[in-house]
């Protein structure tokens, strides 16, 4: 398989946030051989001494620097959310603050609604999926189908 900068870019990152470890990316790397030989960057990836030297071969051979696209970001948020790394409050905030991404207005609007219900309503998680949830599910296939390119490096 041939991999684009975009999904070395996400490889990159991933590494980076410590997602993946070197470990995991070199027997990544030595997955990829098969009888029609290997792409000459992966054999480099797989002959690389630590994941700082990884990144850096991707960021020279691309010009990528591990920041993926803002769809991606907020699925892999919506991601920690499903595997209850983090409340919904806390994705929400997440995605609405930190990632600062350019949401469309109806999408953002619904975002803010469900985190508001965080400071007044007695059950604000209930309140809040139903704003939420449906937006997340836009997000969380973006982030699985890059990951899954990777398949061999899952981490939940």
């Amino acid at each position: 398989m041939n991999f684009s900068s975009h999904e070395f870019n996400i490889l990159s990152y991933m590494l980076r946030k410590n997602r993946f470890t070197y470990g995991q990316v070199i027997d990544w790397a030595y997955s990829q051989y098969s009888d029609q030989g290997i792409d000459p960057f992966i054999e480099k990836i797989g002959l690389a001494l630590d994941k700082e030297e990884i990144i850096e071969l991707i960021s020279n051979e691309f010009q990528v620097y591990g920041e993926p696209i803002a769809e991606f970001l907020t699925g892999e948020v919506v991601k920690r959310y499903e595997c209850n790394e983090l409340s919904l409050c806390e994705a929400l905030r997440v995605i609405l603050y930190d990632l600062d991404i350019d949401l469309v207005k109806a999408k953002k609007t619904e975002l803010y609604i469900a985190e508001d219900y965080y400071d007044w309503h007695k059950s604000p998680d209930e309140k809040a999926k139903a704003h939420a949830e449906p937006i997340f599910r836009e997000y969380l296939p973006v982030y699985e189908n890059e990951i899954a390119k990777f398949a061999i490096l899952i981490i939940v």
